[in-house]
């Protein structure tokens, strides 16, 4: 324990050394670590300190390893809580990460299977001693198995868990110091970011995890055409090897070399096109680090993905809002695009309508003004976060993910066929759908399951009444309770009869579900009262 207090605090003060000698000496001295040592140092360092604070931010950042550098990956897509200069700069942050020897992958391999991995008597009949890819987290070799099958295998570094968890503890503390000595940046949430970033890469420390992403994939995506996922072999899969079926093909990014192969540029986009939406929109369940060298097109033209450790997730009311939002924006009707925020709570219900169509008709005007083919919803979405300060915007981190793909898929489109736009292609399909689940037959299908849930809830409350008042009882035998729970069905019904009525009341009127049901209940209650 006194050991690892003390490497603990021995890599703090590296990461104070770190801010101190790339011109953020200002912000370790508020946060009140070491600070002797921090002026000391930033007065006589010689090194170069560029005056752009992203660019600062950004070589800290490098300087600090795989950890500091997936977060601020991450960091790169919340424009709604960092500067413009300063986001962007982070974008350029890269994970290249030197190998691990064989040697070390060797006998990982052997750990992980408890026995002999490559050989005659081996787990692969053969296995590349040379990496294809390597990252902060984990490296990817080709072997074959013993039944000639060619695999990809993905191993985690080894005491990458330890390291990555003792970085979590340092970003904690870092965050709670920040939170308490910046209180001007108080809407940064700091604490609330490192946690999410904390759920993010202990996910894809799990190989195992990422497995079942992959297996989800290919189920969801098996009908569509000109897509493939490769399977994953679970016997000899865990949660620091993944073993998955070799793919062969060539990057998406590489159009030269596709064009000389035969592909069809307009064809690969219509594909790309038809899986993003599908990903997004039909199953909610998205690949969420969408990058070219994840991406890959086989000789039969087909679009291969890799690398599930992160995704993404949208629930249908995400779902539809979204829609209703794009397909608002995409007909330059600024006042149902304000509308659509403030019917998903991303924005106050008080919010001034006028004023706030306002902002979405400056920062979309410019963008809707361009050539279609130059038209970015990626873009668009970028600036819509951007203007979260103003109107007390919550953050969404799942349409930030959403943002960061759109990215990728707007870029690679128009690397392979300069003259089209992904989202015109995407136009019919997102009418289409956003016809079915807005239109009457969807709100009806939603008001179905919304209000099975309800029911089922109100159901099980006389029990979990009930139940409390049991413990209560048993907790103080001299004050029985006596409540009478058929006095109260009267008033459990009024309550779930305000709740299904404030269903009703926001589909026909779209006004805020609570306030419906509040009212209503509200309502019922001084009715049952008078009598």
């Amino acid at each position: 324990m006194i050991f690892k207090g003390l490497r603990r605090n021995i890599r703090l003060l590296y990461i104070i050394h770190v801010l101190a000698t790339h011109g953020l000496a200002a912000i370790a001295v508020r946060l009140h670590l070491f600070s002797p040592y921090i002026w000391f140092i930033s007065l006589f360092s010689s090194e170069y300190k560029p005056k752009e604070l992203g660019v600062q931010i950004r070589l800290a950042l490098e300087r600090l390893g795989p950890s500091f550098i997936k977060f601020g990956q991450m960091l790169s897509t919340r424009v709604d809580l960092l500067p413009l200069d300063v986001a962007m700069e982070l974008k350029k942050l890269q994970d290249n990460v030197p190998p691990e020897s064989f040697d070390v992958i060797h006998c990982l391999l052997n750990k992980a299977y408890k026995r002999e991995a490559i050989g005659a008597d081996g787990v692969f009949a053969s296995f590349d001693e040379q990496p294809v890819a390597a990252a902060s987290i984990a490296q990817v070799h080709f072997a074959t198995l013993h039944n000639g099958q060619d695999v990809a295998v993905k191993i985690r570094r080894p005491h990458i868990d330890r390291t990555i968890e003792a970085d979590l503890s340092i970003l904690r503390m870092l965050a709670n110091l920040f939170d308490r000595y910046f209180p001007e940046y108080e809407r940064l949430k700091a604490p609330q970011v490192v946690e999410e970033f904390g759920v993010t890469i202990l996910g894809e420390l799990n190989l195992r995890s990422e497995g079942a992403h992959a297996s989800r994939f290919a189920d969801q995506l098996a009908d569509i055409e000109g897509v493939g996922v490769p399977q994953v072999f679970w016997d000899f899969t865990n949660q620091g090897v993944l073993v998955t079926e070799r793919i062969h093909g060539t990057p998406i990014d590489e159009r030269d070399k596709l064009i000389a192969a035969g592909h069809d540029s307009l064809t690969l986009c219509k594909n790309l096109q038809n899986m993003f939406f599908h990903m997004v929109f039909v199953d909610g369940y998205f690949h969420a680090d969408l990058h070219p060298g994840n991406i890959f097109v086989s000789d039969k033209g087909e679009i291969l993905l890799v690398d599930f450790g992160i995704v993404g997730r949208l629930e249908m009311q995400s779902r539809v809002y979204l829609a209703d939002m794009m397909l608002a924006f995409l007909k330059q009707d600024y006042k149902r695009a304000a509308e659509v925020h403030i019917e998903a709570g991303y924005v106050p219900y008080d919010t001034d309508v006028s004023a706030f169509e306002d902002a979405l008709r400056e920062i979309a005007v410019p963008i809707f003004n361009r050539p279609l083919k130059d038209i970015s919803l990626a873009e668009l979405l970028f600036y819509l976060f951007a203007v979260t300060e103003r109107f007390q915007m919550e953050t969404q981190p799942q349409l930030l993910l959403l943002q960061k793909s759109m990215v990728v898929i707007e870029g690679v489109t128009r690397e392979l066929h300069p003259e089209i736009n992904i989202w015109e292609l995407a136009k019919p399909l997102i009418s289409s759908w956003a016809m079915e689940h807005l239109g009457p037959k969807g709100k009806t299908q939603r008001l179905i399951k919304d209000s099975k849930h309800y029911i089922h809830a109100w159901m099980q409350l006389p029990s979990e009444i009930n139940a409390h008042f049991a413990q209560l009882n048993r907790r103080f035998p001299e004050r029985q309770s006596g409540i009478n729970l058929f006095a109260l069905l009267p008033v459990l019904a009024v309550l779930l009869g305000g709740v299904l009525a404030g269903l009703f009341w926001t589909q026909a009127w779209n006004s805020p579900p609570l306030l419906s049901s509040a009212a209503l209940i509200t309502l019922g209650l001084w009715l049952q009262w008078r009598k």
